[in-house]
């Protein structure tokens, strides 16, 4: 009887042409750039002082203080899921005019300006309870830039590699920007905050010190993801004698959702499910630094070092879960890395210490890694040849579709139980929740070791 070869084994066996240096090297530094924003802006820094310092500005006595840091986090997370929501209506829009229209290179310089723009505009943001609202809008919009900026990126990523070596490439731009975030970390832990006000000795005063970090941070984004706005490769149009339009576009997905649903079920079913577990594992990052603030009382320069260690053990764990990738399949890697963040998660909610956070925190790091790489080598393994950049696209629109389940999780429980530690259990019910819907999924020899696929065939 005649069997289908597997996309695995073409991915395996395909020779792998060397690719061009200069779009490969500007590909990665969009990573090393961009992570700035995620590392300092997002997780570690800047939204830790909008949630902790700006929200408890005036609050008087240890209870008031407490009360006005949970009001912070829940603001924050809350306008990071209307974020997610602007994400999930404008992703698949764009993404279908960047194919259609051909303007795929132009969306990613206007959307990575975009941000670097808007984390500009955060030093605004004064040491004043009054501008809560406009530290986490901001922060939430430059959000929606940079994910929309990442849709655009990740396109990029089949046309500066072949099957055979993206997995590569794109572990090693990966890695880039673990090393781009130790690197940024470590320069705003000595430039701003230690010792004192950091060597360049800005006041503390309305918390400048802090207020000027962002300014910081959008030339390091800009400097890093320049080259591949300048050199990223031609995106010829899909459809160039067609006028597009909103409705036109939606309409086109709607389509491909129902081809897929017809003729790829298991991958639309694994789209979905890795979209609410892959949201998960964002909301551990977005909300560790405020975590580690507003629940264990971690100063600036302890989360900086958490941040950095974070990173650095994150790194590892990539490292290592391409090895384990190959030896015991991508499933198995998912379901084992997803199980040891939902364990570590519970640890860390049960156990109110600092020194437990720490810990467990850093173990979390070691699986998150593994499991977001896996996810998209699986996504390319299930894709029939000549459909990949398709998929991929649908493998971004699901994630940012259900992009506000994590940040809203944690910010109904914080809501609920009035009290910050609390959110990391909603956080642990989405992962759950994507672990479960990808349980059943029969994903065949895609899910298996490259080395059981070839044995098989």
């Amino acid at each position: 009887m005649a069997t289908t070869p597997d996309p695995g084994d073409r991915i395996i066996s395909d020779p792998a042409p060397r690719p061009r240096r200069r779009p490969v090297v500007s590909f990665a530094l969009w990573d090393g750039g961009m992570s700035a924003f995620s590392s300092v802006i997002l997780t570690f820094v800047f939204a830790t002082y909008v949630a902790s310092a700006v929200a408890s500005e005036g609050a008087v006595g240890e209870e008031a203080i407490k009360a006005a840091q949970d009001h912070g986090s829940q603001v924050l997370t809350t306008w990071q899921s209307i974020g997610a929501v602007a994400i999930a209506l404008l992703a698949p829009l764009l993404g279908n005019l960047a194919d259609r229209g051909g303007v795929r290179n132009t969306l990613l310089r206007v959307t990575t300006l975009a941000t670097v723009l808007v984390v500009a505009l955060m030093p605004l943001v004064a040491l004043d309870a009054d501008d809560l609202v406009l530290g986490a809008a901001l922060i939430a919009l430059a959000v929606v830039f940079s994910e929309l900026a990442g849709v655009f990126v990740n396109s990029v990523l089949p046309e500066v590699s072949t099957p055979a070596n993206r997995g590569r490439i794109s572990g090693t731009a990966w890695a880039v920007g673990y090393w781009g975030s130790i690197v940024c970390l470590g320069a705003v832990l000595v430039l701003f905050v230690m010792p004192g006000t950091g060597l360049l000795g800005i006041t503390g005063d309305d918390g400048w010190n802090y207020r000027a970090i962002p300014l910081f941070v959008a030339l390091w984004i800009l400097l890093g993801t320049l080259p591949l706005m300048i050199w990223a490769p031609k995106h010829p149009a899909g459809a160039p004698a067609q006028r597009w339009t909103p409705v036109q576009g939606y309409a086109s997905i709607v389509r491909r959702v129902i081809r897929a649903f017809r003729e790829e079920p298991v991958m639309l079913q694994y789209l979905v499910a890795s979209a609410i577990y892959r949201d998960g594992l964002g909301a551990v990052f977005s909300i560790a630094g405020v975590l580690a603030a507003n629940a264990y009382g971690f100063s600036t320069v302890e989360i900086i070092i958490f941040g950095i260690a974070a990173n650095l053990v994150a790194g590892i764990g990539v490292f290592l879960g391409g090895r384990a990738d190959d030896r015991m399949g991508t499933r198995w890697l998912i379901i084992v890395g997803c199980v040891g963040i939902i364990v570590l998660g519970l640890v860390v909610l049960a156990f109110g210490s600092a020194l437990v956070f720490w810990i467990a925190g850093l173990a979390i790091c070691l699986f998150v890694g593994p499991v977001q790489s896996a996810s998209r080598n699986l996504l390319t393994r299930l894709s029939e040849p000549g459909r990949e950049t398709e998929n991929f696209g649908l493998y971004a629109t699901t994630g940012r579709a259900l992009g506000f389940l994590g940040t809203a999780a944690f910010a109904v429980t914080v809501a609920v139980f009035q009290d910050t530690r609390t959110g990391i259990l909603g956080i642990v019910i989405v992962i759950a929740l994507g672990l479960l819907a990808f349980l059943p999924i029969k994903l065949g020899a895609a899910g298996a070791a490259p080395a059981k696929t070839a044995a098989a065939s």
